[in-house]
């Protein structure tokens, strides 16, 4: 696979990514699968990417789905267990803090924007990197998306178990010192959205997903397979890892607590899906043993 077949499709995605983010969109994974198969199309692989692909999209939809309705299956919501484990490390909030040395009240920063581009990529970071594995390596890319399935289903059933109230809404019950929403007014300062069609529209909203953070974990999952697939050019996505763990405790959408749980969940899907045969092995071992 030529370099130029890589940089030609990332180019792409790349562009239509930045010019949804401007409007205020996302780019979704319907829309990435339409949008893909128009450069594989020109690259002569579009009845294998269909064909690869299908199944992880509509899967990952599903997730998608049924994570609005979390909200009808639970009652109640946590509130202090990441109050109180962000105080005890950090002995305040970390989201306070970083408001009070880099938030502007009336002005949207230029990083601001950045944070808020870091933010939105969360939704389409793992298909470009999975596109990516899917030109390079059918086998990396088939674990990626296992693992990436297999994180976001554990996440949807620990949304139902443990609901977790996010910081922002956290304030606006008065529980924790003011957290203004960043987000919000970065939005507001972009062009007018553009209306696109998506199945997310049919999509509710999970407000109290928190725990784990999949903003946290995508990337690191994702840099997890970066490392094993490309070694040290794994690395390079590190600032970007930091920066969108940096951005989601800023903006007030998580504590640090939120991105450890991710982080746990991540390597737990990593080594589930990479080495699960090695565990079977270890643990049919130790019966035996007994």
């Amino acid at each position: 696979m030529s370099k130029k077949t890589i940089f030609l499709p990332v180019a792409y995605f790349a562009v239509v990514s930045i010019f949804l983010i401007w409007h205020g969109k996302f780019f979704s994974p319907d829309q990435f699968f339409a949008a893909a198969i128009l450069i594989t199309l020109f690259l002569g692989r579009s009845k294998a990417f269909i064909k690869d692909w299908s199944v992880p999209v509509v899967l990952l939809l599903s997730y998608d789905y049924l994570r609005g309705l979390v909200p009808s299956l639970t009652q109640g919501v946590n509130i202090y267990p990441m109050i109180n484990f962000d105080k005890a490390v950090f002995g305040s909030l970390p989201t306070n803090s970083l408001q009070s040395v880099f938030y502007t009240n009336g002005t949207v920063n230029w990083y601001d924007y950045l944070g808020a581009g870091l933010y939105m990529s969360h939704f389409i970071a793992p298909m470009l990197f999975g596109f990516i594995f899917w030109l390079k390596d059918r086998d990396t890319f088939q674990k990626y998306f296992l693992s990436l399935l297999l994180l976001s289903y554990a996440a949807f059933f620990t949304y139902i178990l443990f609901p977790a109230m996010p910081p922002w809404m956290a304030s606006q019950k008065g529980l924790i010192p003011e957290v203004s929403k960043v987000m919000d007014r970065v939005f507001i300062s972009l062009p007018k959205a553009i209306d696109l069609p998506s199945v997310y529209q049919f999509v509710g909203a999970n407000l109290v997903a928190a725990v784990p953070s999949l903003h946290a974990a995508y990337p690191l999952l994702t840099f997890f397979f970066l490392v094993k697939k490309f070694k040290a050019l794994g690395f390079l996505i590190l600032p970007y890892i930091l920066g969108i763990w940096f951005s989601i405790v800023y903006f007030g959408e998580h504590y640090v607590f939120d991105i450890v749980a991710g982080a746990l969940y991540a390597v737990a899907a990593f080594c589930l899906v990479l080495y699960f045969q090695k565990i079977i092995k270890i643990f049919t071992y130790a019966k035996i043993r007994r």
